[in-house]
Order: C-alpha cells, then structure tokens, then sequence
C-alpha cells in the first residue's frame, strides 16, 4: 500500500555549534535541513523501499523548492505537494542538548503548509486504499482541522488505514487550551495512534495516561503505541498490550526520532496489507505487531545517530549495518 502523509514539510535551522562541537570561536550560524513530522514519515517509508508520497503544501520560496528538490531526491510523490499563494515555508530553529534532546523556536505564522484547502483534495487521492498518516499540527487551526477531516472523510470510504501521530507542539496551537480535546475527539476515529509519554503528560496529565490509552481502544482504536525516548515502548489493543525494549542508541540528535519509528512501523504494514479490513486481521496478530515495532524501534535507534531529519532518515543498508 501506498503511505500517504498529510501535512507539513518544513526547514529546520540547526545551529553549526551544535553540529560541530570540535569548532571552537567559529562565527555564528546555521545549517538547514529538510524536515517537518509528516514529511519525514514520508521520506522515512521511501528511504526504507515503500511507495509513499505528501499532502501539503510549501512556499514559493527558496526554502519551499528546497524541500520538493529534497522529497523527489528521496523519491517521495510530489504530485500533492504545491506552492501557497499566501504564506511562506515555516522554519524551525532547533537546539541540541548535550544528551542530543532538541527543543524548537518555529517561525510558522501563516505559512504555506497551513494554506491547504478542500480544493487541493484531487479524487485521485482516493482512487485506492491507502494508509494515511498526520499529525496534530494539522489540526491546530481551524482552517487545515476543516481540511484535514474532510481528507479522512473521503481517506475512509476509500477503505484506508488511519495513523494519527500526536506529535504535540503548543506553539502551532492558536488556542493550545482546546488540543486536549481536539486531539481526543479525532484520536477516537483513526486506526493506528502514536505517541509520546511527554505528550500525554503535556496533554492529559501522567495520572490520566492509563486511561486515556483505554478509552481510545475502547472506542475502536486498533493499536495505541506510546514511546518514552530510549524506554521500552508500550502497545495497546483490545487483544493485547505490553512493553518491547528499544535498541541501544548512540545519540546526537533526536530530531526526527518518532518520525523514524513511525516510518518504519508504516513501512512494514504498508508491505502486508492491502486494504482495512486486512490491517483489522494484521493488528490482532501477536508476532506480527511486535515485529513492526521492533524494526520500527531500530529505524528512531538509526536515525538519533546523525544530525537532521531527512538525512538521518535510515535505509535498509543503514539497518543492516
């Protein structure tokens, strides 16, 4: 099956001090690098050997021609992907930890990708079955929340697999107050759910984690995976749940971590199934759930390696290794 992301690609600024610690009373700067949370779970399938392509949209600026030159060299589908005529491409300078842990200051007031209108929702879009992959950011504003549902609308009566990665950011958030229940409501209606312990502390509060996990499943989710850096990660469904290890990792850089481990569990399902109703039989299946996660464990342990996102992004060479 076909991968497709929804959302944004955008450019993160990671500071060359942090790239090159060895440089010592080195002028200040920057390095850019192709990223953006749906657009590396996109390159991420791709650089596996998947079929994936973007749903979004970037600037008509250097940086937006930047990031299509970058998803076709990675050979994502573009064909989804235009120019906005109203915002330009959101940045994201990014700082690094001495533990590699990144905290990020995004320029994205009005920006291309949040320009993505019902318009752009070609019927070739859902031709087939697909499985469909998006973050929170793409329901951080009223306008891409409209355009986003619509999308799973249609993604759906397509027989198409739903994978929400939570991928919580505040600062995309116009009124952060109303993501809690915003990302419950759609959280309840997907397939797949991703995410972090910290994003469900940020969210929910760590006493109301358990639960949360519950009701979603409860309400139909097939499988809720939740990871907590280099901590096992914990599995959910109405069949199953438990803990797996993650690998041991040489971290630099955690950027584009979760996007790895989403990519590779995605690629892995994209290869066995074909339609819903055949993903339903796949996730009540013990052994192959848990062989998902655990290439999808050593695609995030590749990627925290080396710097950037797309870059970082593992092959199947990497993972052989």
């Amino acid at each position: 099956m076909e991968v497709v992301a929804i959302g944004e690609a955008l450019i993160d600024l990671l500071s060359n001090d942090c790239i090159d610690k060895t440089v010592l009373n080195s002028e200040p700067g920057f390095t850019q690098f192709a990223g953006g949370a749906p657009a590396n779970v996109a390159v991420a399938v791709a650089k596996l050997g998947g079929l994936s392509s973007l749903l979004g949209k970037v600037g008509d600026d250097p940086f937006g021609r930047f990031l299509i030159k970058a998803l076709d060299t990675n050979n994502v589908k573009t064909s989804h992907v235009s120019f906005s005529k109203k915002g330009k491409t959101a940045l994201a300078f990014v700082s690094l930890d001495e533990s590699g842990e990144r905290t990020f200051d995004f320029y994205d007031k009005d920006a291309a990708h949040y320009d993505l209108q019902i318009s752009d929702l070609t019927p070739s879009l859902f031709a087939a079955p697909k499985i469909v992959s998006f973050c929170s950011g793409s329901l951080a504003k009223a306008h891409i929340l409209n355009t986003t549902l619509n999308a799973l609308k249609h993604f759906k009566e397509a027989d198409s697999v739903t994978c929400f990665d939570i991928n919580f950011r505040p600062a995309f958030w116009d009124e952060p107050l109303t993501a809690p229940s915003i990302i419950n409501d759609i959280a309840k209606t997907v397939d797949v759910i991703k995410a972090s312990k910290d994003e469900l502390i940020a969210l929910y509060g760590i006493e109301h984690i358990e639960t949360t996990i519950k009701s979603w499943v409860d309400n139909g989710v097939s499988l809720v995976l939740m990871t907590d850096g280099g901590e096992p990660i914990t599995f959910s469904s109405c069949s199953f749940s438990g803990t797996y290890p993650c690998p041991p990792a040489n971290v630099v850089d955690t950027t584009a971590a979760g996007d790895a481990f989403v990519g590779g569990f995605l690629y892995q399902v994209a290869s066995l199934v074909s339609d819903k109703n055949e993903f339903i039989d796949w996730a009540n299946n013990f052994e192959k759930v848990l062989k998902a996660i655990d290439f999808a464990a050593k695609c995030g342990a590749s990627t925290v390696a080396k710097f950037g996102a797309f870059d970082a992004l593992p092959t199947q060479q990497d993972l052989s290794a």
